[in-house]
């Protein structure tokens, strides 16, 4: 605190710390939680995204020194991570993206998107954080956006959870998208799978370099996305009759 204000101080900054109740303010790590919960959560894919690199780093935030239950800092995360998820689906529904949903649970998906819209609508402006919260709390969709899929969360078809395990939530990390009877695919989830199947196959042009146990994994991966390209997808009903 002093190094700051001697700092701005001695280069004539206007941004000094000023004093509370005549007292220099005393910074604590705990003061920047809401901060740095907001920057996690809105990472690309958000808290729980696909890449393993990014899944251990929030794991071991929340779990570790930062995801106490006494520091609060958890409870932070997964605060930003709903009203994170809530402007992506406002988002979605403004693009009309529900409408042009592909997989097995794109038709249920777009029901719950429009109502979720009607609520929105209903406001009659784009929600602040506090009514994206009160929306959220009350009628929450259900619907998990990610890189390669959109989760219509239903606990009684999840694969990425054993079926005794009660969670309020998917864990898209486990998330097996190609077989999962509640994913839905927006146009931007079809792209990553294009991405991914070019990456695989750039891969397994290394020929002899891999190894053998690794370029078989990799060939199963690639054919299993092949296949979910080449196919027809169920196609949204409300698209259908478009």
């Amino acid at each position: 605190m002093k190094w700051i204000n001697a700092y701005c101080a001695d280069r004539g900054r206007p941004d000094a710390i000023p004093p509370v109740s005549g007292r220099p303010w005393i910074l604590r790590t705990s003061q920047f939680r809401r901060t740095l919960a907001w920057f996690i959560t809105r990472r690309p894919g958000g808290t729980i995204a696909a890449a393993i690199q990014y899944r251990h780093l929030s794991i071991q935030m929340f779990e570790g020194y930062a995801g106490t239950s006494r520091s609060g800092f958890r409870a932070e995360a997964q605060q930003e991570q709903t009203l994170a998820r809530g402007d992506r689906l406002a988002a979605m529904v403004d693009g009309h993206e529900h409408h042009r949903l592909h997989g097995p649970a794109a038709v249920e998906a777009a029901a719950r998107l429009d109502r979720f819209g009607d609520r929105i609508r209903f406001l009659g402006k784009t929600p602040d954080e506090a009514q994206m919260r009160k929306l959220m709390t009350r009628n929450d969709p259900r619907i998990y956006p990610g890189t390669f899929v959109t989760c219509s969360d239903n606990p009684d078809r999840r694969l990425c959870r054993p079926p005794a395990e009660a969670a309020d939530a998917p864990s898209l990390p486990e998330c097996r998208p190609l077989a999962c009877n509640n994913a839905a695919f927006t146009e931007t989830n079809t792209a990553a799978w294009c991405n991914q199947l070019a990456l695989l196959n750039a891969q397994l042009e290394r020929g002899g370099i891999l190894p053998p146990l690794v370029r078989d994994r990799l060939a199963r991966r690639r054919d299993g996305i092949s296949t979910f390209l080449d196919k027809p997808l169920p196609t949204n009903a409300s698209e259908a009759s478009t």
